[in-house]
Protein backbone atom coordinates (compact mmCIF):
# COMPACT_ATOMS: atom_id res chain seq x y z
CA UNK A 1 0.00 0.00 0.00
CA UNK A 2 2.93 2.29 0.49
CA UNK A 3 4.47 1.19 -2.37
CA UNK A 4 1.49 2.35 -4.30
CA UNK A 5 1.44 6.15 -2.67
CA UNK A 6 5.31 6.27 -3.39
CA UNK A 7 4.47 5.47 -6.80
CA UNK A 8 1.73 7.54 -7.25
CA UNK A 9 3.77 10.54 -5.26
CA UNK A 10 6.52 10.12 -7.77
CA UNK A 11 4.15 10.30 -10.77
CA UNK A 12 2.87 13.44 -9.39
CA UNK A 13 5.67 14.50 -8.95
CA UNK A 14 6.90 14.20 -12.56
CA UNK A 15 3.63 15.21 -13.58
CA UNK A 16 4.17 18.52 -12.44
CA UNK A 17 8.26 19.10 -13.26
CA UNK A 18 6.99 17.71 -16.76
CA UNK A 19 4.38 20.03 -16.97
CA UNK A 20 6.50 23.08 -15.90
CA UNK A 21 9.01 22.00 -18.28
CA UNK A 22 6.53 22.31 -21.55
CA UNK A 23 5.33 25.37 -20.00
CA UNK A 24 8.96 26.69 -19.44
CA UNK A 25 10.06 25.44 -22.61
CA UNK A 26 6.86 27.02 -24.73
CA UNK A 27 7.41 30.43 -22.83
CA UNK A 28 10.77 30.59 -24.02
CA UNK A 29 9.60 29.77 -27.55
CA UNK A 30 7.33 32.81 -27.57
CA UNK A 31 10.02 34.90 -26.18
CA UNK A 32 12.33 33.70 -28.92
CA UNK A 33 9.25 34.53 -31.21
CA UNK A 34 8.70 37.78 -29.69
CA UNK A 35 12.21 38.62 -29.83
CA UNK A 36 12.01 37.83 -33.70
CA UNK A 37 8.77 39.68 -34.27
CA UNK A 38 10.22 42.98 -32.48
CA UNK A 39 13.34 42.59 -34.25
CA UNK A 40 10.68 42.45 -37.95
CA UNK A 41 8.97 44.93 -36.32
CA UNK A 42 12.14 47.27 -36.18
CA UNK A 43 12.84 46.35 -40.04
CA UNK A 44 9.64 47.08 -40.97
CA UNK A 45 9.55 50.22 -39.17
CA UNK A 46 13.13 51.30 -41.28
CA UNK A 47 11.17 50.35 -44.61
CA UNK A 48 8.27 52.08 -43.62
CA UNK A 49 10.20 55.07 -43.28
CA UNK A 50 12.53 54.43 -46.36
CA UNK A 51 9.37 54.24 -48.46
CA UNK A 52 7.58 57.07 -46.89
CA UNK A 53 10.72 58.98 -47.89
CA UNK A 54 10.44 57.66 -51.34
CA UNK A 55 6.47 58.81 -51.53
CA UNK A 56 8.19 62.32 -50.56
CA UNK A 57 10.83 62.46 -52.76
CA UNK A 58 8.56 61.40 -55.51
CA UNK A 59 6.16 63.77 -54.20
CA UNK A 60 8.63 66.57 -54.94
CA UNK A 61 10.28 65.50 -58.20
CA UNK A 62 6.16 65.61 -59.29
CA UNK A 63 6.04 69.16 -58.19
CA UNK A 64 9.28 69.74 -59.78
CA UNK A 65 7.72 68.29 -62.86
CA UNK A 66 4.90 69.68 -62.39
CA UNK A 67 5.92 73.66 -62.23
CA UNK A 68 8.53 72.86 -65.05
CA UNK A 69 5.47 72.21 -67.52
CA UNK A 70 4.29 75.19 -66.22
CA UNK A 71 7.13 76.62 -66.91
CA UNK A 72 7.34 75.41 -70.32
CA UNK A 73 4.04 76.31 -71.23
CA UNK A 74 4.57 80.11 -70.60
CA UNK A 75 7.66 79.78 -72.68
CA UNK A 76 5.67 78.07 -75.72
CA UNK A 77 2.67 80.70 -74.89
CA UNK A 78 5.30 83.48 -75.49
CA UNK A 79 6.38 81.92 -78.22
CA UNK A 80 2.71 81.67 -79.79
CA UNK A 81 2.85 84.68 -79.29
CA UNK A 82 6.25 85.89 -80.90
CA UNK A 83 4.99 83.65 -83.37
CA UNK A 84 1.46 85.27 -83.98
CA UNK A 85 3.59 88.50 -84.24
CA UNK A 86 5.80 86.68 -86.49
CA UNK A 87 3.33 85.78 -89.04
CA UNK A 88 1.03 89.07 -89.23
CA UNK A 89 5.01 90.28 -89.53
CA UNK A 90 5.43 87.99 -92.52
CA UNK A 91 1.62 88.53 -93.55
CA UNK A 92 1.89 92.57 -93.80
CA UNK A 93 5.54 92.38 -95.67
CA UNK A 94 3.93 89.79 -98.37
CA UNK A 95 1.59 92.27 -98.75
CA UNK A 96 3.86 95.01 -99.18
CA UNK A 97 6.40 93.05 -101.22
CA UNK A 98 2.39 92.02 -103.79
CA UNK A 99 2.16 96.08 -103.85
CA UNK A 100 5.63 96.50 -104.54
CA UNK A 101 5.26 93.84 -107.54
CA UNK A 102 2.31 95.64 -108.94
CA UNK A 103 3.91 99.08 -108.59
CA UNK A 104 7.22 97.58 -110.58
CA UNK A 105 4.71 95.90 -113.07
CA UNK A 106 3.28 99.12 -113.72
CA UNK A 107 6.48 100.71 -113.55
CA UNK A 108 7.49 98.06 -116.37
CA UNK A 109 4.33 98.68 -118.46
CA UNK A 110 5.35 102.42 -117.97
CA UNK A 111 8.80 101.68 -119.22
CA UNK A 112 7.96 99.49 -121.85
CA UNK A 113 5.30 102.69 -123.06
CA UNK A 114 7.90 104.82 -123.18
CA UNK A 115 10.41 102.94 -124.98
CA UNK A 116 7.70 102.25 -127.62
CA UNK A 117 7.48 106.21 -127.43
CA UNK A 118 11.15 106.50 -127.75
CA UNK A 119 10.73 103.84 -131.00
CA UNK A 120 8.25 106.55 -132.03
CA UNK A 121 10.45 109.56 -130.94
CA UNK A 122 13.49 107.92 -132.94
CA UNK A 123 11.28 107.47 -136.02
CA UNK A 124 10.22 111.08 -136.08
CA UNK A 125 14.12 112.35 -135.09
CA UNK A 126 15.42 109.94 -137.98
CA UNK A 127 12.07 112.09 -140.29
CA UNK A 128 13.48 115.44 -138.71
CA UNK A 129 17.18 114.41 -139.60
CA UNK A 130 15.75 113.19 -142.65
CA UNK A 131 14.16 116.71 -143.18
CA UNK A 132 16.84 118.67 -141.87
CA UNK A 133 19.14 117.16 -144.68
CA UNK A 134 16.83 117.90 -147.34
CA UNK A 135 16.55 121.21 -146.00
CA UNK A 136 20.07 121.80 -145.88
CA UNK A 137 20.86 120.81 -149.15
CA UNK A 138 17.53 122.63 -150.78
CA UNK A 139 19.59 125.96 -149.00
CA UNK A 140 22.59 125.13 -149.92
CA UNK A 141 21.31 124.74 -153.61
CA UNK A 142 19.66 128.29 -153.53
CA UNK A 143 22.60 129.84 -151.78
CA UNK A 144 24.68 128.16 -154.75
CA UNK A 145 21.97 130.15 -157.31
CA UNK A 146 21.84 132.96 -155.33
CA UNK A 147 25.62 133.12 -155.78
CA UNK A 148 25.77 132.41 -158.87
CA UNK A 149 23.05 135.16 -160.03
CA UNK A 150 25.41 137.41 -157.95
CA UNK A 151 28.20 136.62 -159.68
CA UNK A 152 26.37 137.21 -162.96
CA UNK A 153 24.97 140.81 -161.45
CA UNK A 154 28.95 141.12 -160.66
CA UNK A 155 30.27 139.61 -164.59
CA UNK A 156 27.21 142.29 -165.72
CA UNK A 157 28.74 145.19 -164.31
CA UNK A 158 27.22 145.62 -160.94
CA UNK A 159 23.27 145.77 -160.40
CA UNK A 160 20.83 145.34 -163.44
CA UNK A 161 18.19 147.76 -163.38
CA UNK A 162 15.06 146.37 -163.93
CA UNK A 163 13.93 149.50 -165.06
CA UNK A 164 16.22 149.62 -168.13
CA UNK A 165 15.13 146.61 -169.04
CA UNK A 166 11.23 147.93 -169.58
CA UNK A 167 12.14 151.01 -170.81
CA UNK A 168 14.27 149.20 -173.67
CA UNK A 169 11.39 147.76 -174.87
CA UNK A 170 10.55 148.15 -178.71
CA UNK A 171 6.65 147.94 -178.38
CA UNK A 172 4.29 147.54 -176.39
CA UNK A 173 4.05 143.81 -176.40
CA UNK A 174 7.44 144.15 -176.21
CA UNK A 175 7.25 146.17 -172.89
CA UNK A 176 4.46 143.98 -171.76
CA UNK A 177 6.43 141.01 -172.10
CA UNK A 178 9.63 142.53 -170.57
CA UNK A 179 7.27 143.83 -167.35
CA UNK A 180 6.05 140.50 -167.16
CA UNK A 181 9.34 138.77 -167.33
CA UNK A 182 10.96 141.37 -164.68
CA UNK A 183 7.82 140.70 -162.79
CA UNK A 184 8.73 136.82 -162.35
CA UNK A 185 12.23 137.23 -161.82
CA UNK A 186 11.72 139.50 -158.73
CA UNK A 187 9.04 137.30 -157.68
CA UNK A 188 11.43 134.12 -158.06
CA UNK A 189 14.08 136.07 -156.65
CA UNK A 190 11.73 136.96 -153.68
CA UNK A 191 10.53 133.50 -153.42
CA UNK A 192 13.63 132.10 -153.15
CA UNK A 193 14.79 134.21 -150.22
CA UNK A 194 11.58 133.64 -148.58
CA UNK A 195 11.68 130.29 -149.04
CA UNK A 196 15.49 130.35 -148.33
CA UNK A 197 14.30 132.07 -144.84
CA UNK A 198 11.64 129.89 -144.04
CA UNK A 199 13.97 126.39 -144.70
CA UNK A 200 16.41 128.17 -142.36
CA UNK A 201 14.06 128.69 -139.70
CA UNK A 202 12.40 125.60 -140.32
CA UNK A 203 16.28 124.29 -139.92
CA UNK A 204 16.52 125.90 -136.73
CA UNK A 205 12.93 124.84 -135.30
CA UNK A 206 13.69 121.06 -136.28
CA UNK A 207 17.17 120.90 -134.59
CA UNK A 208 15.61 122.67 -131.60
CA UNK A 209 13.39 119.75 -132.02
CA UNK A 210 15.48 116.94 -131.92
CA UNK A 211 17.32 118.28 -129.43
CA UNK A 212 14.14 118.64 -127.18
CA UNK A 213 12.86 115.71 -128.04
CA UNK A 214 16.55 113.67 -127.38
CA UNK A 215 16.65 115.38 -123.83
CA UNK A 216 12.76 114.64 -122.97
CA UNK A 217 13.28 111.09 -124.13
CA UNK A 218 16.69 110.99 -122.07
CA UNK A 219 14.90 112.40 -119.16
CA UNK A 220 12.34 110.43 -119.14
CA UNK A 221 13.85 106.85 -119.65
CA UNK A 222 16.28 108.18 -116.67
CA UNK A 223 13.50 108.94 -114.55
CA UNK A 224 11.90 105.96 -115.18
CA UNK A 225 15.05 103.43 -114.90
CA UNK A 226 15.44 105.39 -111.56
CA UNK A 227 11.67 104.66 -110.15
CA UNK A 228 12.43 101.03 -111.26
CA UNK A 229 15.65 100.81 -109.49
CA UNK A 230 13.92 102.21 -106.65
CA UNK A 231 10.98 100.13 -106.65
CA UNK A 232 13.24 96.97 -106.81
CA UNK A 233 15.62 98.44 -103.65
CA UNK A 234 12.57 98.37 -102.19
CA UNK A 235 11.47 94.69 -103.42
CA UNK A 236 14.94 93.68 -102.27
CA UNK A 237 14.62 95.09 -99.16
CA UNK A 238 11.07 93.74 -97.92
CA UNK A 239 12.45 90.55 -99.50
CA UNK A 240 15.33 90.17 -97.20
CA UNK A 241 12.90 91.15 -94.31
CA UNK A 242 10.26 88.86 -95.27
CA UNK A 243 13.98 86.07 -95.42
CA UNK A 244 14.64 87.68 -91.89
CA UNK A 245 11.48 87.15 -90.55
CA UNK A 246 10.89 83.37 -92.16
CA UNK A 247 13.75 82.68 -90.42
CA UNK A 248 13.07 83.96 -87.41
CA UNK A 249 9.42 82.08 -87.59
CA UNK A 250 12.05 79.19 -88.30
CA UNK A 251 13.73 79.25 -85.28
CA UNK A 252 10.80 79.90 -83.22
CA UNK A 253 8.89 76.67 -84.75
CA UNK A 254 11.86 74.98 -83.93
CA UNK A 255 11.63 76.01 -80.41
CA UNK A 256 8.33 75.60 -80.25
CA UNK A 257 8.78 72.00 -81.88
CA UNK A 258 11.64 71.60 -79.00
CA UNK A 259 9.26 72.65 -76.29
CA UNK A 260 6.38 70.39 -77.40
CA UNK A 261 8.97 67.76 -77.06
CA UNK A 262 9.90 68.87 -73.79
CA UNK A 263 5.82 68.91 -72.33
CA UNK A 264 5.97 65.38 -74.05
CA UNK A 265 8.68 63.92 -72.39
CA UNK A 266 7.93 65.72 -68.78
CA UNK A 267 4.31 64.59 -69.18
CA UNK A 268 5.61 60.98 -69.52
CA UNK A 269 7.37 61.18 -67.10
CA UNK A 270 5.02 62.76 -64.48
CA UNK A 271 2.83 59.78 -65.80
CA UNK A 272 5.98 57.15 -64.46
CA UNK A 273 6.00 59.60 -60.98
CA UNK A 274 2.73 59.07 -60.66
CA UNK A 275 3.08 55.36 -61.19
CA UNK A 276 6.14 55.49 -59.15
CA UNK A 277 4.55 57.20 -56.15
CA UNK A 278 1.44 55.18 -56.59
CA UNK A 279 3.93 51.80 -56.43
CA UNK A 280 5.68 53.24 -53.10
CA UNK A 281 2.50 54.74 -51.53
CA UNK A 282 1.07 50.81 -51.87
CA UNK A 283 4.81 49.57 -50.83
CA UNK A 284 4.42 52.26 -48.04
CA UNK A 285 0.29 50.95 -47.50
CA UNK A 286 1.89 46.96 -47.82
CA UNK A 287 4.53 47.91 -44.99
CA UNK A 288 3.06 49.51 -42.64
CA UNK A 289 -0.22 46.73 -42.84
CA UNK A 290 2.73 44.10 -42.51
CA UNK A 291 3.63 46.47 -39.29
CA UNK A 292 0.13 46.18 -38.09
CA UNK A 293 0.03 42.32 -38.98
CA UNK A 294 3.00 41.62 -36.85
CA UNK A 295 2.08 44.36 -34.07
CA UNK A 296 -0.99 42.06 -33.78
CA UNK A 297 1.18 38.56 -34.25
CA UNK A 298 3.18 40.24 -31.05
CA UNK A 299 0.17 40.74 -28.93
CA UNK A 300 -1.34 37.12 -29.41
CA UNK A 301 1.98 35.92 -28.72
CA UNK A 302 2.18 38.14 -25.58
CA UNK A 303 -1.27 36.77 -24.87
CA UNK A 304 -0.48 33.21 -25.14
CA UNK A 305 2.35 33.66 -23.14
CA UNK A 306 0.44 34.95 -20.58
CA UNK A 307 -2.30 32.62 -20.62
CA UNK A 308 0.71 30.01 -20.57
CA UNK A 309 2.20 31.54 -17.79
CA UNK A 310 -1.15 31.87 -15.86
CA UNK A 311 -1.78 28.09 -16.72
CA UNK A 312 1.67 26.70 -15.27
CA UNK A 313 0.54 28.69 -12.23
CA UNK A 314 -2.17 27.27 -11.63
CA UNK A 315 -1.08 23.65 -12.67
CA UNK A 316 1.78 24.41 -10.26
CA UNK A 317 -0.68 25.69 -7.81
CA UNK A 318 -3.18 22.61 -7.53
CA UNK A 319 -1.07 19.83 -9.57
CA UNK A 320 -3.18 19.22 -12.23
CA UNK A 321 -2.63 17.33 -15.02
CA UNK A 322 -3.15 19.89 -18.10
CA UNK A 323 0.41 19.48 -19.25
CA UNK A 324 -0.75 18.02 -22.50
CA UNK A 325 -3.11 21.03 -23.11
CA UNK A 326 -0.94 23.58 -22.74
CA UNK A 327 1.57 21.82 -24.65
CA UNK A 328 -1.04 21.98 -27.44
CA UNK A 329 -1.94 25.81 -27.02
CA UNK A 330 2.30 26.54 -27.05
CA UNK A 331 2.32 25.05 -30.54
CA UNK A 332 -0.87 26.44 -32.30
CA UNK A 333 1.35 28.59 -34.60
CA UNK A 334 1.43 26.86 -38.00
CA UNK A 335 2.92 23.63 -39.31
CA UNK A 336 5.39 26.01 -41.74
CA UNK A 337 3.96 24.30 -44.45
CA UNK A 338 1.11 26.35 -47.16
CA UNK A 339 -2.00 24.53 -48.63
CA UNK A 340 -2.73 25.19 -52.42
CA UNK A 341 -5.07 27.78 -52.34
CA UNK A 342 -7.43 26.93 -55.12
CA UNK A 343 -8.24 23.97 -56.36
CA UNK A 344 -7.97 24.66 -59.60
CA UNK A 345 -4.86 23.73 -61.98
CA UNK A 346 -1.64 25.37 -62.97
CA UNK A 347 -1.85 27.80 -65.99
CA UNK A 348 1.34 29.71 -65.70
CA UNK A 349 4.38 29.03 -64.29
CA UNK A 350 6.50 31.02 -61.66
CA UNK A 351 8.86 32.73 -64.84
CA UNK A 352 11.23 35.65 -63.69
CA UNK A 353 11.55 36.00 -68.23
CA UNK A 354 8.32 35.21 -69.09
CA UNK A 355 6.58 37.70 -71.97
CA UNK A 356 3.78 39.49 -70.53
CA UNK A 357 0.45 37.78 -72.58
CA UNK A 358 -0.57 41.80 -72.74
CA UNK A 359 1.94 44.18 -72.94
CA UNK A 360 4.30 42.24 -75.03
CA UNK A 361 7.43 42.64 -73.06
CA UNK A 362 9.60 40.88 -71.08
CA UNK A 363 8.20 40.61 -67.69
CA UNK A 364 9.08 38.64 -64.68
CA UNK A 365 5.81 36.48 -63.35
CA UNK A 366 6.30 36.57 -59.86
CA UNK A 367 4.08 33.81 -58.88
CA UNK A 368 1.76 30.87 -60.03
CA UNK A 369 -1.30 31.02 -61.75
CA UNK A 370 -4.50 28.99 -61.17
CA UNK A 371 -7.51 28.45 -64.20
CA UNK A 372 -10.85 28.07 -62.88
CA UNK A 373 -11.53 24.17 -64.12
CA UNK A 374 -13.26 22.53 -61.25
CA UNK A 375 -16.42 23.47 -59.70
CA UNK A 376 -14.83 24.63 -56.52
CA UNK A 377 -12.23 26.14 -58.24
CA UNK A 378 -13.36 29.75 -57.95
CA UNK A 379 -13.35 29.77 -53.85
CA UNK A 380 -10.41 31.44 -53.03
CA UNK A 381 -8.44 29.78 -49.33
CA UNK A 382 -5.76 31.44 -47.11
CA UNK A 383 -2.88 29.32 -47.69
CA UNK A 384 -1.64 29.27 -43.71
CA UNK A 385 -2.68 31.35 -40.64
CA UNK A 386 -2.01 34.73 -40.53
CA UNK A 387 -3.28 38.33 -40.48
CA UNK A 388 -4.63 40.18 -43.71
CA UNK A 389 -2.22 42.90 -44.56
CA UNK A 390 -3.74 44.42 -47.70
CA UNK A 391 -7.19 43.94 -48.84
CA UNK A 392 -7.97 46.31 -51.85
CA UNK A 393 -7.09 47.60 -55.49
CA UNK A 394 -3.77 46.77 -56.27
CA UNK A 395 -2.41 48.71 -60.23
CA UNK A 396 -1.81 45.27 -62.71
CA UNK A 397 -3.35 42.73 -59.65
CA UNK A 398 -6.70 44.11 -59.01
CA UNK A 399 -8.59 43.26 -56.31
CA UNK A 400 -5.80 41.75 -54.00
CA UNK A 401 -5.31 40.48 -50.66
CA UNK A 402 -2.35 39.77 -48.95
CA UNK A 403 -1.39 38.25 -45.44
CA UNK A 404 1.49 38.08 -43.65
CA UNK A 405 2.46 34.93 -41.67
CA UNK A 406 4.88 33.85 -39.11
CA UNK A 407 6.03 30.22 -39.52
CA UNK A 408 8.23 29.09 -37.43
CA UNK A 409 10.51 32.52 -36.85
CA UNK A 410 9.93 33.00 -40.26
CA UNK A 411 8.02 36.06 -41.86
CA UNK A 412 6.00 35.20 -45.08
CA UNK A 413 3.47 37.26 -47.16
CA UNK A 414 1.18 35.68 -49.68
CA UNK A 415 -0.50 37.63 -52.42
CA UNK A 416 -3.77 36.60 -53.85
CA UNK A 417 -4.43 38.28 -56.90
CA UNK A 418 -7.61 39.16 -59.68
CA UNK A 419 -10.15 38.51 -56.96
CA UNK A 420 -13.53 39.00 -58.25
CA UNK A 421 -14.37 39.54 -54.70
CA UNK A 422 -13.07 39.84 -51.06
CA UNK A 423 -14.57 37.92 -47.96
CA UNK A 424 -11.61 39.25 -45.50
CA UNK A 425 -10.60 43.00 -44.44
CA UNK A 426 -7.37 44.95 -43.49
CA UNK A 427 -6.02 43.77 -39.74
CA UNK A 428 -8.37 40.21 -39.41
CA UNK A 429 -6.61 37.19 -38.28
CA UNK A 430 -7.24 33.95 -40.62
CA UNK A 431 -7.13 30.46 -40.50
CA UNK A 432 -5.39 28.15 -43.03
CA UNK A 433 -8.04 26.82 -45.26
CA UNK A 434 -10.18 30.16 -44.36
CA UNK A 435 -12.18 31.71 -47.63
CA UNK A 436 -10.19 35.27 -48.64
CA UNK A 437 -12.30 35.96 -51.61
CA UNK A 438 -13.98 34.51 -55.11
CA UNK A 439 -11.60 34.16 -58.52
CA UNK A 440 -11.78 36.70 -60.87
CA UNK A 441 -10.34 38.49 -63.82
CA UNK A 442 -9.98 42.48 -62.56
CA UNK A 443 -6.83 43.88 -63.00
CA UNK A 444 -4.57 43.13 -66.23
CA UNK A 445 -5.89 40.00 -66.23
CA UNK A 446 -6.83 37.57 -70.18
CA UNK A 447 -8.92 35.20 -68.23
CA UNK A 448 -10.50 34.01 -64.92
CA UNK A 449 -7.55 33.36 -63.03
CA UNK A 450 -6.02 33.29 -59.71
CA UNK A 451 -2.32 34.83 -59.42
CA UNK A 452 -0.62 33.31 -56.15
CA UNK A 453 2.68 34.85 -54.81
CA UNK A 454 4.66 34.16 -51.72
CA UNK A 455 7.17 36.43 -50.32
CA UNK A 456 9.82 35.00 -48.02
CA UNK A 457 10.76 37.68 -45.18
CA UNK A 458 7.74 39.87 -46.44
CA UNK A 459 6.77 41.66 -49.60
CA UNK A 460 9.10 42.75 -52.32
CA UNK A 461 11.01 38.94 -52.32
CA UNK A 462 8.86 36.41 -54.71
CA UNK A 463 9.96 32.96 -54.80
CA UNK A 464 8.67 29.85 -56.90
CA UNK A 465 5.38 29.03 -54.32
CA UNK A 466 5.41 25.42 -55.93
CA UNK A 467 8.32 24.81 -53.79
CA UNK A 468 5.96 26.03 -50.31
CA UNK A 469 3.39 24.02 -51.32
CA UNK A 470 2.09 21.06 -49.76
Amino acid sequence: MKRCYLILTVLIIGTIFSSTSVFAESANDLDKKLDELEEEKSQINQEANEAESKVNETEEKINENQEQQQETKSEMDAINSDIENTQAKLQAKEEEIATTNNKIAEKEEEIAKTEDEIEDLKEEIEALKDEIKQLEEKIESREELLKNRLRSIQQNGGNTSYLEVILGAQSFGDFINRATAVTKIMDSDKKIMEEQEADKEKLEENKVAVEANKEEMEEKQLALEEDKKGLEDTKASLVAQKQELDEIQGTLNQQMNQKEKLIAELEIEEEELHEIKLSAEEEQQLVDAQAAAVQQAIEEAKQKKNRLEQLAEEEAKESTNNSSNSSNQATNGGNGKFIRPTSGSVSSHFDPGRVHPIHGVVKAHNGTDFRNDKGDASVIKAAADGVVSYAGWMSGYGNTVMITHSIDGQTYSTLYGHLKSMNVSVGQSVSQGNQIGVMGTTGDSTGVHLHFEIHPGGYKNPVNPMNYLN
